[in-house]
């Protein structure tokens, strides 16, 4: 959620009870259990929807129950300045029309008087979370995993990255993400590096970390040449954004609010920069999980051509990944909760001052 006073569950459950009314006017009435929220960090919020219809919502004339899950944009100001739910919406079907485990929209509703905000509404899949913000590789239940399990996850998520990254961009259908005008030109980095220094500015509210503005002209100055080729991006590329099935399958991929067109390399190295991060917060990585270069090598067959310049994007990776936090910092200031921390033992900061240097 933002930084406001949290949502009115209450009254959001009446919004979905009159809107789910109004899609089937005819029939009977839903009716909706109190609504379910998981943990909620600034970003994007999720609600998890019960329902059971009344007898006679079907032809065989029992109860039909639905649990369908709700992404709204934050109830106050968030990491984003935007929240595109169409455009998630969007990438969704592409990916799922892919045949891949993304969760096909059951609609995106942009009129927010229904409950207070416009919001994707999709079918809930089963399936288990890695808790990010949690130290999953030394507790919880994916540390507790045989070794066989955590290498098939692993080996599954790059399948799936890879996946995503095969899915054609030349045919108009990815033309609405950010990336996509500069792709013909040759010219998507260099719009990437401007786009998230705008970003920075904006998030920072005009006190920008001078490790930032280094790794802003060091990435400016330094673009790959020649590109390498665009694909569509997954952009929040972590563990942390699938559901997990029982046999350690991919159950679903979650979360495309930072979507956009451009090389894949840009998607792997923030996989990389967050993974290496959680690593030396964790003190060491899960043993069924390869290590840095077999992840590459193993990344690169997939994708079945050479990798460019993976420092480079491994610092725009750290260098986006801090921005975030920066805003994230913002934020919590406005709570009282100081953001000192951020120039102070901060892994981002630290990581691509290294890297840098490096």
């Amino acid at each position: 959620m933002g930084i406001s006073a949290a949502r009115d569950l209450e009254a959001v459950r009446h919004g979905f009870t009159r809107w789910l009314s109004a899609r089937r006017p005819n029939g009977p009435g839903p009716h909706l259990a109190p609504i379910g929220q998981p943990a909620t960090g600034l970003s994007s919020e999720t609600l998890l929807l019960e329902v059971d219809w009344s007898n006679g919502a079907w032809s065989d004339g029992q109860t039909a129950h639905e649990s369908l899950v709700a992404r709204l944009p934050p109830d106050g100001d968030g990491l984003f300045p935007v929240y595109d739910l169409a455009a998630q919406g969007r990438v969704q079907d592409l990916v799922a029309g892919a045949g891949l485990p993304a969760v096909a929209p059951l609609a995106v509703e942009l009129d927010d008087t229904w409950v207070g905000a416009p919001f994707l509404l999709m079918p809930r899949v089963a399936g288990r979370v890695v808790r990010a913000d949690k130290p999953f590789l030394r507790t919880g239940w994916l540390a507790e995993v045989p070794a066989d399990g955590q290498a098939r996850l692993h080996s599954g998520f790059l399948d799936l990255l890879a996946g995503i990254h095969h899915i054609d961009v030349t045919d108009g259908r990815c033309d609405f993400l950010p990336g996509a005008a500069l792709r013909a030109t040759g010219t998507t980095l260099a719009g990437e590096v401007d786009r998230w220094a705008e970003y920075l500015t904006w998030a920072a509210e005009g006190d920008i970390p001078a490790v930032f503005t280094d790794a802003v002209t060091w990435c400016r100055t330094r673009l790959p040449e020649p590109e390498p080729p665009a694909s569509l991006l997954w952009g929040d590329v972590q563990l942390g954004n699938v559901l997990v099935a029982n046999d350690m399958t991919i159950a679903a991929v979650l979360d495309f609010e930072m979507a956009s067109v451009g090389p894949a390399e840009l998607d792997l190295a923030w996989f990389l920069v967050l993974h290496r991060m959680t690593v030396d917060r964790c003190g060491g990585d899960l043993p069924g999980f390869p290590d840095h270069a077999t992840t590459v090598d193993a990344y690169e067959a997939r994708l079945g051509r050479p990798l460019a310049d993976l420092r480079w994007f491994e610092v725009f990776a750290a260098l986006r990944s801090g921005a975030i936090m920066v805003r994230a910092a913002r934020l919590l200031a406005r709570l009282g909760v100081d953001d000192s921390w951020l120039t102070r033992g901060n892994p981002t900061v630290t990581l691509l001052a290294e890297l840098v240097a490096g």
